[in-house]
């Protein structure tokens, strides 16, 4: 049988749609330049909106890091981390919940013997395995098909990954803050 390649077609298609929606949200709300205050004064309809963008674009693949440092830059800290933790929790529950329910049956007998040793490492010390899996990786999706996979209770899934995100969410918001800001003032700096 042979593999059927993904054609770029798709991918381009993604980025000009993307492209596109974005263009349409700038001439909605009327920005000509991109105002973090006119992004602000969409209110709670906009964090909400983004909180869930996060959740289900976190869950199917988009590494949950690409809506942190923005929202960092963006809301008051105390908004951004409670987007951060909220949506990168929900990211991961539900790629955790897609490897669990639709994707295990498929993928678990195509598992090499020798991941099933780390696999059985993982069942009996879970806690400690997922801390480590988020201080390394953070909330990299495929660590989170991964667990979804194995056969770590939900509840240890739910305490580490919330304990082990907090320190990079952390980092991630206070890097939005600098970087994010700095790159907005940079046109200015240089006088374009």
């Amino acid at each position: 049988m042979t593999k059927r390649r993904a054609h770029p077609f798709w991918a381009i298609g993604g980025v000009v749609l993307a492209l596109g929606v974005g263009f349409w949200l700038a001439r909605v709300f009327d920005l000509e330049e991109l105002d973090l205050d006119d992004i602000r004064r969409l209110g709670w309809p906009m964090i909400i909106g983004y909180t869930l963008v996060l959740i289900v674009l976190g869950g199917f693949g988009v590494p949950p890091v690409f809506f942190l440092v923005p929202a960092g830059a963006v809301w008051h800290f105390s908004i951004a981390l409670g987007v951060g933790m909220l949506g990168g929790m929900g990211a991961s529950m539900v790629g955790f919940w897609v490897a669990r329910y639709w994707v295990r049956e498929t993928v678990t007998p195509r598992i090499p013997p020798r991941l099933l040793r780390y696999e059985h490492r993982m069942e009996t010390h879970p806690l400690r395995t997922i801390l480590i899996m988020r201080l390394l990786f953070y909330l990299f999706p495929p660590i989170n098909w991964m667990l979804g996979i194995s056969r770590i209770p939900l509840r240890t899934f739910v305490i580490g990954t919330f304990l082990g995100m907090l320190p990079g969410t952390l980092l991630y918001l206070l890097a939005g803050k600098g970087l994010v800001g700095v790159l907005l003032e940079l046109p200015k700096m240089l006088g374009l």
